[in-house]
């Protein structure tokens, strides 16, 4: 009789052990309710831009009442977003504003949301956490080279190039005069490349902001003087006597520039031109011109 039982008892156990199994093989063929979760992996709600609310997507298989809430890393509700709200099959979109259920902004660290099915009788706690980042980074700028620009097309000194580092990943932005120009890719470290192509000559100021993942937007650096300048003439107004010779500094990194001084014409290479005034007095345009672009200076011609 007991080997009868034993062997009953063994049975048993075995018929449970399979009913087990096909249960969890039932369950594990059944679809997830949610499907498809979209969770914004970080942001900041004190930004004032577009990433200062999170989203919260997904698909809901089948129709149900929702209850939404935020956790915290120690597994406490900050914030209730739905209370057992209906909504059916389909996607759905929800935001959080960094804030807690008495609308202050909650800490920086990570929160994760929880959905809980009341028809199911299930919770879901995506594994995905949002980031909560109020700290705009910290920018530094490395090197800015050249600080004269001579965007002429030779080659020679056509752009401008800002090395930076940042302490985190940043979208850096070039500022000129204080309005936004170049935006960069997200990275830690890079370059800006300036080039101001058809700009007027003459003198700009130059910053550099940053922007986290999270878009906390940084303070500009200081700002940095640049010169933009094709060819110059060192004076406006130069004095000489009839046929008397003069020299003026011609400032350009073209090798050759053309110059013309009433009726005479002519080109150089270096820098210091050396002409002779002419020969009656008078007022003179000196103008210097390099791919099109001039500078003018006036040579004033008086007898003694």
């Amino acid at each position: 009789m007991a080997r009868h039982l034993r062997t009953i008892l063994v049975l048993l156990l075995l018929a449970g052990t399979a009913a087990a199994f096909v249960v969890t093989e039932e369950l594990k063929l059944e679809p997830d309710p949610i499907a498809r979760p979209r969770i914004t992996p970080t942001f900041s709600p004190t930004c004032r831009c577009e990433t200062q609310t999170a989203q919260i997507t997904f698909r809901l298989r089948q129709p149900d009442r929702l209850s939404l809430t935020i956790l915290d890393e120690g597994g406490q509700v900050v914030r209730t977003l739905l209370r057992e709200a209906s909504f059916g099959r389909g996607n759905h979109t929800f935001g959080w504003d960094g804030r807690n259920d008495s609308g202050e902004v909650v800490p920086q660290g990570s929160y994760r949301p929880r959905v809980e099915l009341d028809k199911l009788d299930r919770a879901i706690e995506f594994p995905r956490r949002i980031r909560v980042d109020t700290t705009p980074a910290e920018l530094e700028v490395t090197r800015l080279r050249p600080r004269v620009v001579s965007p002429d097309g030779d080659g020679r000194a056509d752009e401008l190039t800002i090395r930076y580092r940042s302490s985190e990943p940043v979208n850096a932005l070039l500022l000129v005069g204080g309005r936004q120009e170049i935006k960069t890719a997200l990275r830690r470290t890079g370059s800006i490349v300036w080039s101001p192509q058809g700009r007027r000559r003459g003198p700009y100021r130059l910053s550099v902001a940053a922007v986290d993942a999270a878009g906390n937007r940084s303070r500009p650096t200081q700002s940095y003087d640049v010169r933009i300048r094709y060819v110059d003439i060192a004076a406006e107004v130069i004095r000489a006597r009839p046929r008397a010779g003069f020299s003026v500094r011609v400032s350009t990194d073209a090798r050759r520039y053309s110059w013309r001084l009433g009726r005479r014409v002519g080109s150089a290479r270096v820098r210091i031109l050396r002409l002779r005034a002419p020969a009656t007095p008078g007022r003179y345009p000196l103008v210097v011109e390099v791919h099109g672009r001039r500078d003018a200076a006036l040579v004033v011609v008086r007898t003694p």
